[in-house]
């Protein structure tokens, strides 16, 4: 006899500390973040790159969530809880790894209503890694 899958919430805490964030918009699979923000504001190019780094919870294949992503991040933003909800520059707004033409990056605010856009790639927002 099998046990039936714990169904999982978004907020829910995993065992290795990352947090459930919900299904991918993109690929159909769970999503997984980070309980913090990363420590600084960065430009798109850095928030890359230290995604790419990112060795923490035991995975080291943390990326900067897709514009679709971080609007589901967005959308369960007090269950996972955590984020700068301020709507303030530059920490208010967030970071995606989706860009818009050469030289902007698509951001997020994670104030109030949903608000979308582009900003330049040397700009500087907050950065919510996420990994599956």
């Amino acid at each position: 006899m099998t046990t039936p899958e714990t169904k999982l919430n978004p907020g829910d805490t995993m065992k290795d500390g990352t947090i459930f964030a919900g299904i991918s918009p993109d690929v159909n699979e769970p999503m997984y973040t980070t309980p913090a923000d990363a420590p600084l504001c960065m430009t798109f190019n850095m928030a890359k790159e230290y995604a790419s780094q990112l060795d923490t919870y035991g995975h080291k294949d943390w990326r900067v969530p897709t514009k679709n992503e971080l609007n589901a991040l967005f959308n369960e933003r007090a269950a996972i809880g955590g984020f700068n909800v301020s709507g303030s520059y530059p920490a208010g707004l967030y970071w995606s790894s989706s860009q818009i033409f050469k030289w902007f990056g698509w951001y997020q605010r994670f104030r109030g209503a949903w608000s979308r856009d582009f900003n330049p790639k040397g700009y500087h927002s907050s950065v919510r890694c996420v990994r599956g």
